[in-house]
């Protein structure tokens, strides 16, 4: 299981941090933490970032999102709240694919209660 990633305060809930590390082209190579978990009973929210500031990057979720919006990216990091409607389930994993530089990778996460 992965650790805890860095957290931001926002007022009510956190911000926690998802870093996608890439090579010298702006290739991704990794995410870290390579699975997310967040809470949504304590209003987490995810923040995408890359290692290299001038590198591009989109985040898409290949099925379904716990977040409103299926699609994130360097312009919009930000996943916002996990939707109402989304139940708590650390059994229940979301893939998503990050592309930067022509490369892709398949993390993903939970959502506990």
């Amino acid at each position: 299981m992965a650790s805890s990633s860095p957290a931001l305060s926002s007022g009510r809930g956190t911000v926690l941090t998802v870093t996608i590390q890439v090579n010298s082209r702006g290739e991704v190579k990794s995410v870290e933490p390579d699975k997310f978990e967040i809470y949504k009973g304590q209003y987490q929210q995810l923040l995408w970032q890359v290692s290299d500031p001038n590198a591009q990057f989109n985040v898409e979720f290949t099925g379904d999102s716990p977040f409103d919006y299926k699609q994130f990216s360097d312009a919009e990091p930000y996943s916002g709240l996990v939707r109402r409607e989304v139940l708590g389930d650390p059994g229940k994993y979301y893939k998503y694919t990050v592309r930067a530089g022509g490369r892709t990778l398949d993390p993903g996460g939970v959502v506990n209660p």
